[in-house]
């Protein structure tokens, strides 16, 4: 059974619990940054003006109707494109997603986001003196590297 994501200029397509695995995995999957702990129903509720209930028939796959508005909100909280609840994902993909979400969360936390931007542009050379930097400060500060 399909279902769609409503908007009154167009609908989205979706398969049956999409939002509802995805949405889930989301919560299961992202920390609150306050807290350090994967967000509640309440906090996304109090974040978004979404409602509870809403958010609750969301995850449990009874709400199989969600208007564009609640999908675009719930993506802008998380940190994800409209297109995560939408697109054609495997599971690996979705908890690909999940992961480099946790990976941006634990970056901005410890400030090294300039860095990783930066090292993007290296070449698998330049990525394993990086590495070797990283280890040997690691060591300096008895700190196990891996």
């Amino acid at each position: 059974m399909s279902e769609t994501v409503s908007d009154a200029s167009m609908d989205v397509p979706l398969e049956a619990g999409r939002v509802k695995v995805r949405l889930n995995a989301l919560f299961a999957g992202v920390a609150n940054p306050e807290t350090g702990c994967p967000y509640s129903v309440a906090e996304v509720a109090a974040a978004t003006g979404i409602s509870e209930s809403t958010i609750r028939q969301l995850r449990q796959g009874s709400k199989r109707n969600p208007t564009m508005k609640t999908v675009q909100i719930l993506a802008a909280h998380f940190r994800v494109t409209e297109d995560y609840f939408s697109k054609e994902m495997s599971g690996t993909d979705v908890d690909r997603v999940v992961v480099a979400l946790k990976l941006l969360d634990i970056a901005e936390r410890a400030g090294v986001q300039d860095i990783f931007l930066r090292a993007s542009e290296l070449s698998v050379d330049g990525m394993r003196m990086v590495g070797a930097v990283v280890d040997t400060a690691c060591k300096a500060e008895g700190i196990d590297a891996r």
